[in-house]
């Protein structure tokens, strides 16, 4: 069995190298350009031979494959009878083309193919430099980029120079280079050379922009050495220098710059031209001052600054005068100095020395900027001096004033703005003057905070002409005390003082707040001050953030360290944080959780109980005022209205009808509830009842009725009193046409406002109590007010009419009279 897998592995392992064999036999691929430019056109031909044994009596077709891909048909043509031909279009990328033999659609077999180079044209090289290297060989040196190269493209770099006498030099670059070194008989120093590089590689070539300059010019010229310095009786430096040993050769002049700094910061250039000794002088220095020097050189360009060295004037004694403030507290005295800026040290201060002349006495020796010391009543002056290795200076005169308490400026203030807007170390002070005149001046003075030891105090003289000042050398983000003293000629002002930063941030840290109480909507915290040397500005205000799980945020602002939060919602917990603000900015503190409690046993008694004796005492309130005014409460609430059946007309008077009852005020509307009176109304046929009460163009017309009525009873002695007395009217009888479905006429009436019962029928007929005739019923009209008629047919109605109406009888008699 292993024998026959043996036997079929090498039958098919030669079958697949005789079809390779007569694969390679079969074609050939070629093509015109081997490297192309990247996005170049590449045409590539394939050749079948005759005796290929794959299309030996066969119909095939060629197809190409770019990579591992089909290229499109539309590529592919025929060149001639066995020659076929692609023409790629654009190749953006090293690539093998391969021809491929198809017998079928499912025999096909790769017969040759060809790799394709893709490349790019050369970098342009860039910043092209050259120098003069002014050495033993003093030759020109020339540098440039190549920019980006492809190993597969080697490139191949040369230098051309045309020079005004002379004649185009090139110079091959060896590959991997990109500087040249032009030899000096290739240039004249002093004449204009041009320059510039080709780049070339199989695909093309670029060339850099040319560069046109003077050798001379374009020397590098090593640092000089400062060798020896000497210090002059006159406040004068000499120098010492060379070049370095390989330039010492160069016979040309040289620009040389020589810069000082001395300790106060203050720098100074001199420039000289190259002296035969090599040797440099300056002048008018500082004595006793150490100046740091340090020396270069010109040719064509400027070299490197040498190394520094130190070199000290001589010294002799201080000259000018000490800027001094004095402040006496009876007999303490502190004395501050500092110089101004006419005073020389001219060398180092080794002491001060203040004293007195009158009586003479030394009253402090010290190193420092300050003396502290007892000053009698009797001194009124005091001296001080600088002495240094070379002596001492002129006395300082210092004038004692004892006189204190006098006026202070106004409005003093920090103009943070205007300070952030010069420097993070200083700031402008501004302040008004003081009333009163005789100023002579101000003194400002500072001090920083939060240092161990306790910081100096620093000063400044103000002139009496101005009211600002900016103070500087302060850091950032510290405190400082800064005061303001006014000067009189016999004293000093009290002074002004405030805190002040020359900028300002964020604090360092933020107060963590304390639970003090807490109550069922309410809680009350308490929070530490930020320590002075953390606060990084003046604290502006704290905000309180309070917020729970719903997402319900509230916030209070305080200045104070502690606040008291309301409006919460008892038995809930709550997020809560403080964040500390400064004109710099803000910082937040940790955010802590609390809750709110329940309403306790004691808040609810507290609660209820001024809420009872509230309630009581509006009880008793309206109690006694129930008792007290018993008639008027009682006719407010169930209001006297007469009986009309058990009345006479005769007794009911205006009087009688207003007791008891409320008063209206003028502003409301009449009611029609006092009833005096009789009307008797003439209603026409035309014009039925449309409403329970009748309009007020009826009882208009009502009253003039009522007193032309009256003008007949005028011979009645009863109704004389109420005629002139303003009267309501009760009730409306209303004359008109019969009932229309009703045979014996009755009366229409209007019932009043009033809701006691006046009249009942019997009669089944008769409209009931209270009731407003109904549309459809007449009532005869009638001309004037008249009795019933007496014929014998009626007159037991008309009884009946009388029993039933009293008052109406009452009317009647009065009619009856009349006539």
């Amino acid at each position: 069995m292993a024998s026959v897998r043996l036997v079929l592995v090498l039958w098919i392992y030669i079958n697949v190298l005789i079809k390779g064999i007569q694969a390679s036999s079969c074609a050939m691929v070629h093509t015109p350009a081997s490297v192309v430019l990247a996005g170049s056109p590449v045409s590539v031909s394939c050749s079948i031979e005759d005796d290929c044994l794959l299309t030996k009596g066969k119909d095939f077709r060629v197809v190409w494959k770019i990579d591992s891909d089909f290229a499109p048909s539309n590529l592919s043509y025929q060149e001639s009878n066995r020659t076929y031909g692609i023409l790629i279009p654009s190749l953006p990328h090293t690539a093998d083309i391969i021809c491929v033999l198809c017998v079928d659609d499912n025999n096909c077999q790769i017969v040759d193919g060809v790799t394709v180079e893709v490349g790019y044209l050369p970098t342009v090289p860039k910043n092209l430099t050259c120098a003069l290297d002014v050495t033993q060989s003093n030759r020109l040196l020339c540098r440039w980029d190549p920019g980006q190269e492809t190993a597969r493209l080697p490139t191949k770099y040369t230098l051309h120079a045309l020079g005004d006498r002379s004649e185009k030099v090139q110079y091959e670059i060896p590959p991997g280079e990109h500087f040249c070194l032009i030899p000096r008989n290739s240039y004249d120093l002093l004449s204009e050379l041009e320059v510039y590089v080709t780049a070339v590689n199989v695909l093309g070539n670029a060339t850099s922009a040319s560069l046109k300059l003077i050798p001379y010019k374009t020397a590098k010229i090593y640092a000089p050495k400062i060798k020896r310095v000497e210090a002059l009786r006159s406040g004068c430096l000499q120098y010492s220098w060379s070049l370095s040993p390989s330039q010492a050769w160069l016979l040309f002049n040289f620009s040389v710059e020589l810069r000082l700094n001395n300790q106060i910061g203050k720098e100074m250039v001199f420039s000289f031209r190259k002296e035969q000794e090599n040797t440099i002088k300056v002048c008018d220095l500082l004595h006793g001052t150490d100046y740091i020097s340090t020396m270069r050189v010109e040719f064509g360009s400027w070299s490197e600054w040498s190394d520094p060295i130190t070199a000290t004037t001589l010294m002799r004694a201080p000259v000018g005068q000490l800027d001094t403030w004095l402040k006496v507290n009876d007999q303490d005295a502190q004395l501050y100095w500092k110089p101004s800026k006419r005073f020389r040290a001219n060398g180092r201060i080794l002491s001060y020395t203040v004293e007195s002349k009158e009586p003479k006495k030394t009253l402090c020796v010290t190193q420092e900027s300050h003396c502290f010391f007892n000053l009698t009543k009797w001194i009124k002056k005091v001296y001080l001096r600088a002495t240094n290795a070379m002596g001492s200076s002129d006395p300082t005169q210092v004038p004692v004033y004892r006189k204190k308490g006098l006026d202070s400026v106004s409005n003093f203030r920090v103009h943070h703005e205007l300070a952030n807007s010069r420097s993070e170390t200083s700031v402008l002070m501004a302040w008004e003057r003081p009333k009163s005149s005789g100023v002579t001046g101000y003194v400002l003075e500072w001090r920083a905070l939060c240092e161990t030891p306790e910081a100096p105090l620093s000063f400044s003289m103000i002139d009496k002409n101005n009211s600002s000042a900016i103070v500087t050398g302060l850091r950032p983000y510290k405190p400082y005390n800064v005061s303001v003293y006014p000067k009189y000629v016999d004293g000093i002002g009290r002074p002004l003082t405030l805190m002040a930063y020359s900028s300002q941030k964020a604090p360092s840290v933020a107060p963590n707040f304390t639970v003090v109480d807490t109550r069922h909507s309410q809680v009350e915290l308490r929070w530490d001050e930020i320590p002075l040397e953390q606060r990084n500005g003046i604290i502006q205000g704290y905000t309180i953030y309070f917020s729970n799980k719903r997402g319900d945020l509230q916030a209070k602002q305080t200045k104070m360290t502690n606040v008291v939060v309301g409006n919460l919602q008892p038995l809930t917990m709550y997020f809560a944080f403080v964040r500390v603000h400064t004109m710099g900015g803000s910082s937040n503190g940790t955010v802590q959780v609390l809750s709110t409690g329940r309403i306790d046993g004691m808040e609810m008694v507290l609660f209820v109980i001024p809420a009872c004796i509230g309630l009581s005492l509006l009880v008793i309130i309206v109690v006694f005022t129930c008792l007290g005014k018993h008639e008027r409460v009682k006719m407010c609430l169930w209001p006297i209205i007469p009986d009309p059946a058990n009345s006479s007309i005769k007794r009911w008077t205006t009087t009688d009808s207003l007791k008891g009852l409320p008063t209206f005020k003028e502003d409301k509307d009449p009611v029609l509830v006092y009833l005096s009176h009789f009307s008797l109304l003439d209603l026409s046929e035309k014009e039925p009842f449309k409403s329970d009460y009748v309009k007020e163009s009826q009882w208009s017309g009502d009253i003039n009725s009522r007193n032309d009525s009256h003008n007949s009873f005028q011979d009645r002695g009863s109704c004389d009193s109420e005629q002139d007395r303003d009267s309501i009217p009760y009730a409306t009888v209303v004359f008109g046409g019969s009932y229309q479905s009703h045979s014996p006429p009755l009366p229409a009436y209007v019932r009043s406002d009033s809701t006691q019962p006046l009249l009942e029928g019997d009669e089944p007929g008769s409209p009931p109590p209270y009731e407003n005739v109904s549309l459809g019923r007449r009532v005869p009209k009638v001309k004037h007010f008249t009795a019933f008629p007496r014929n014998s047919a009626q007159s037991e109605d008309n009884e009946e009419v009388w029993e039933e109406f009293p008052m109406l009888r009452s009317l009647e008699i009065r009619d009856t009279d009349h006539n």
